[in-house]
This record gives structure tokens, sequence and C-alpha cells, in this order.
């Protein structure tokens, strides 16, 4: 009788491994082993940085944890520093109370854009532990299911890389108690890719008080583990506590022994008892001022060297399974009739890729080579958005995105300087990575009210106009009027004022200026008396149409700086207007007196104007150039030298 069970055992356990290897994997699962991730931002040990904890672990891991609110801007910051180090990143994804920010608005479908064009694995753990009080959203199921369905529409409809993680923490079910039922919050197979779930080891105190003594790493992961048999399981967050603050008197507990056995007891029997669990992270970071344990992995050389051992086993994994494809496209400058070439980097067999150019479909190909060939020549030099998206066999969808230059002209320039390169100068500030919606690593802090400043020092090769972009991470405490000013030697500062609270982590466009050539550009952000300002990266950008106009649409209306300024008789005069109309330029002396009238007629909108104006009858001083077109008006100063 004992050999039948056995038996019966055994041909269960191999009809479940032969359905499972036959059936097609989820996004990302993985055919065998299992993934390791860690949370180390709050790790003063590592300074939150991938290199020095993967240097101490001594082993790559597959995945980090970020968190952030649904309201906030996508962690793109965090996402490309995972990207560099070949690893994929799972985002606690949390609402306010009342789900009032989980809307079908143009805040989520933009996030969910950013998440695809990051080209890397995320694994969005939207709304997690909805079965506990301790949550916002906890307490309405009803309302959970159709907000998680709103999520997972958006983002199978945006961001084809994202893996919707459906993860309850692992209490177990009250009876008669719905808001407390795992499965009550379940919003259903086909909007679920993985389920998760979330336990902690606290530390033996905290078992007695809670009468948890006799339950087990494993006890708890099954608690979840046991209720979806056909879906891959990932611990999203878990952790043993190494020192314990809980007690009377709360004095700090030494727990090595307990938070070491926990760890071994779950990373030794996840292959031969939990293998749909295909991802594990520990929850780095000593808690204990609040939540009084310390879940550090690298306070510890013990539990270090611990973590260190169980890890090793080849079980656990290092690199994705990438059955969704990665696709690749490089920048470059397109001339006329050109090529687009692209990679894919995929485990399963592509059965199609499709061109899109400004979100129009143009071509479709259906087998190598991945290449398309489009003529250039009927755009307008300037962006052109491309995305290529490629199917597999099994129907799985990858979207590769990038920015070409059409550059018919061939005039294309551009220039970044970012607050860390040597021709960055910070004075009075201090460098910063606490917002995600950054260009680079940091970005420099101008404390209000103060004499700080960042400036950036760019040497024009060529003499015309160049548009000027500014780069900063938005914030509420940051100011509405931060102030650039952008001269050349000799001349007048143009000042231009933007509100940094808004249009973070994006290029926000100062003006279109004329410049002379390998005369020295001073770009300066000054402190601001209403919030912090903050210095990250500006651009310099050129790319024209060989016409008298550009065609590319100004973002206002506005008068560039004259050059040469100061100037001998004759400088060169540009402006752009967005909107028809009359439209008048005249000059004026420092008295306010008309001396001459240089435009009065009217002119098209959506154009850059360029003009000679010639003051070789004028005597030497400072004259006021003026723009006015129905009620808006620029002024400018020129000084003429004689």
């Amino acid at each position: 009788m004992k050999n039948k069970i056995y038996l019966i055992i055994l041909m269960i356990s191999f009809l479940s491994n032969r359905f499972t290897f036959s059936q097609t994997l989820a996004k990302y699962e993985p055919q065998s082993g299992c993934y390791i991730g860690a949370f180390i931002q709050n790790d003063i040990n590592v300074n939150g940085m991938i290199s020095n904890f993967e240097a101490l672990v001594e082993k790559k891991h597959t995945g980090y944890l970020t968190y952030t609110a649904v309201s906030s801007p996508f962690p793109k910051a965090f996402v490309d520093s995972c990207k560099k180090y070949g690893a994929f990143v799972q985002i606690g994804f949390e609402p306010d109370t009342a789900f009032r920010d989980v809307v079908d608005g143009p805040h989520l479908r933009n996030w969910a854009r950013e998440a695809a064009r990051t080209g890397i694995p995320i694994f969005l753990r939207f709304a997690s532990e909805m079965n506990g009080d301790w949550v916002p959203w906890f307490g309405s199921p009803t309302l959970y299911k159709e907000k998680w369905r709103l999520m997972h529409r958006i983002m199978k409809e945006e961001a084809p890389n994202v893996v919707m993680v459906w993860c309850p923490n692992w209490r177990p079910d009250i009876p008669n108690d719905t808001s407390r039922n795992i499965m009550a919050y379940y919003p259903g197979d086909e909007y679920v890719d993985w389920v998760g779930v979330n336990f902690y080891m606290w530390g033996p105190v905290y078992d007695s008080l809670m009468n948890e003594t006799g339950i087990s790493t494993l006890s708890k992961l099954g608690a979840v583990y046991n209720k979806f048999p056909n879906k891959p399981i990932m611990i999203c967050e878990w952790a043993a506590a190494s020192r314990e603050w809980r007690g009377n008197p709360p004095l700090p507990r030494i727990t090595t022994d307990y938070c070491i056995n926990h760890m071994q007891q779950l990373y030794s029997n996840l292959q031969q008892y939990f293998p749909r669990v295909k991802g594990v992270f520990w929850f780095n970071y000593d808690s204990h001022l609040i939540n009084k344990s310390d879940f550090s992995l690298t306070n510890n050389p013990f539990v270090l060297n611990a973590y260190k051992n169980v890890i090793q086993n080849p079980y656990f994994i290092t690199n994705v399974n990438l059955n969704v494809p990665i696709i690749s496209i490089p920048h470059r400058v397109v001339r006329l009739i050109d090529t687009v070439r692209f990679e894919i980097t995929c485990s399963r067999p592509i059965i199609e890729a499709k061109l899109f150019i400004n979100n129009s479909e143009i071509q479709t190909i259906n087998s190598e080579p991945w290449m398309f060939v489009v003529d250039f020549s009927n755009y307008n030099d300037g962006n052109l958005e491309i995305e290529i998206r490629a199917k597999t066999i099994d129907g799985y969808e990858g979207r590769g995105y990038q920015i070409l230059e059409v550059d018919n002209n061939n005039d294309y320039f551009s220039f970044i300087i970012d607050n860390s390169d040597s021709l960055f100068t910070g004075f009075g500030g201090w460098l910063s990575t606490s917002q995600p919606d950054r260009y680079g690593n940091d970005y420099y802090v101008l404390p209000p009210n103060s004499n700080a400043y960042g400036e950036w020092t760019f040497i024009p090769p060529f003499r015309g106009p160049v548009k000027l972009y500014a780069f900063w991470s938005a914030h509420p405490n940051r100011s509405l009027s931060a102030l650039y000013s952008i001269f050349q030697t000799g001349g007048i500062p143009i000042l231009v004022w933007v509100n940094q609270r808004e249009n973070g982590g994006r290029w926000n466009l100062l003006g279109e200026f004329n410049f002379a050539e390998n005369e020295p550009v001073k770009v300066r952000l000054s402190s601001a008396s209403d919030g912090y300002c903050i210095a990250d990266a500006i651009k310099f950008y050129r790319n024209t149409t060989n016409v008298e106009y550009s065609h590319q649409v100004p973002l206002d209306f506005n008068l560039y700086p004259n050059y040469p300024n100061p100037f001998n008789s004759s400088t060169n005069i540009s402006f752009s207007l967005k909107e028809s109309g009359f439209t008048t330029l005249k000059v004026y002396d420092i008295l306010g007196r008309e001396v001459k009238t240089l435009i009065s007629e009217n002119l098209e909108g959506n154009r850059t104007y360029n003009l000679n104006f010639d003051g070789d009858k004028l005597v030497s001083g400072v004259y006021i150039l003026r723009l006015e077109q129905n009620v808006r008006v620029k002024a400018i100063k020129m000084v003429l030298l004689k």
C-alpha cells in the first residue's frame, strides 16, 4: 500500500511537470530556476548602488526593487541604473487612499509609455497587500478589482514589457470576512501575469507576541502558493530580522541565528518544494526605527556570509528569460533614402515586425534581415519618432523606440552639458539623487535666497540660430520662477524664467538664440526666493531646412538676441511667431523715442524670421528693439558702438 501511494505521488508530479513545460510560459518566466533580487536603496553600506551591493554578495542579481506612488513620475533614473547592470525592475506601484489617481488619463498613459521606452522587463506590483488593513486600498474588493483591471488594460495597450504582479500578504483568510479573504481581491487569471506574496520574519519576540512562533517561512509562502497552481510566483518582499527592538526594555536583541536559519530554510527548499517560485527579493534595509526590526544583509558579517553562500546555488539564475522581444534601435542621422536597422533579442521565434513613424504604420516585414528601407526625403529636417513592434510565435509583443534625426540639409548639431561635466560650474549648492526624473546620475541643487548658482559654458563651432533646452527634476518644493540667464562675452544677458515644479524629466525649450562663432556662451541658473532650483543639464540643438524660415513649430512668440551685440553699424535680428497677424518691429532709443520701423505688416505664424538692421546713421548708444503682435510684446537691448 505504501509503495502504491509513492507511485501515485510520482505520477502526479510527472504529469504536473510535463504540463508545465508544454504550456506557454508567462512573460519573462524562466523555464527553470529562480531569479534573485533585492531592495537596496536604503542600504547605507552600499549607498544604494548596484555595483557595491553585488561586490559584497559576490553574485549578480536579476532584479531590483523600488517604490513609487501612482501620482508620481515614472522612476526613469532608477530603471536606467538597473538597465545598465542588466537587471530587471520590480516597482511597488502604490495608489492613494481611495484610488483617486487611478484613472485612464494622460498621466497613467504617459507613465506606461515611458515604461515601454525603457526596453527592459518591469514587474509592476500594483496596490499590493490589499488583504491587510495597514494599506489604504484595503477593504473594498470590488473597487480593487475594477482598478486592477483598468491598470492591466492600460499597461497591455501601452507597455507590453510590463508584467502585472498581483501580490497579497501571506496572512491567512479570516472566515466570513471578505475584506481579509485573499481570493476576494483576485481580478481573474486573464488580468494577472504573475502572482506575488509578501512575508517577513520579524524576530522571536514578535513571533511570541503574535502567536507565530511555530509558523515557518515555508508555511507563509504556502498560504498563497497553494492557491495558484497555474501561475508563476514571485516572493516580492521578504526578510528575516538579525536584530529586534521589542520587549521590555526595548533593547536591541541580536537574532543572527534566527535570521540565518530562516534564510537557509527558504532558499534551500524552493527548488524541491516550490518550483513555481520564479523570483525572490530580500528587503535589505535596517528599518528598526520604523518597525523595530533590522533586515539588513550588510550590517552583520555572519548574515552577509550566509546569504552569499545560499545564493551560490546555480538554481538562482542571473539572466532573464527574454521571451518578450527586446528591440534596440540605434540613434542615428538619416538622409534621403536610408535604412532603419534594429536588433531583436528574444528567446522565442519572431514572426512579424512593424515600423511606425510619428505613430503612423509604415511597413511590415515577416522575416530576416530585420531592416526597413525608408525614403526620408519627404520628411522635414528634424526629429522623427520611430517605433518598431515585434511579435513572437507565442503572441508576446515587444516595442522599441528611438528618435531619429532627418538631416537632408546636412546641418544637424546637438550638444549636451550635464552638471557632472567639466563645462559646468556649481557654487553654493549640493548634489542630489533624491528624485528619479533627472538627467544622468544626479543634479545640482541651489538653495533658495542664497548666492548659489549653476553655470554651463559652451563655445559654438558656428554662427547662427541655436535652440537651447534645459532639463530639470520637478517637485512641489521647486521654484515657480527659476531664472536662466543666457549671454555671450560682452553681450547683454537674455533672461528666461521657468516653473520647475512642472515638466520634470524632459527637455524644455528655453528659446532660440543667435550665437557668434567661437564666442563662449554662458548659461547661468540663479537661486530663487520661492523654492529650490535644479541645475541638471542643458542642450544646444540645430537642425534646419534650407529655406529662409524654419518649419519647426516655435514654443511661443519670441524675439531672439541680435548678433553681434554690441555691433558696429549692422546686426542680425531673428524672431518667431506662433500665430499669424499684424506685426510691428521697431527700434527705440533709451528715452523711448521711436528711431526706425523695421516691420509693420501682416505676417504668417509658425515661422522664424531673419533680417539685418543697419544702424549706420545712428549714434553710439543703447537701443530697444520691440516686437509687437496683438497684445504680445517682446523687447531686447541692442548696443551700438562705433
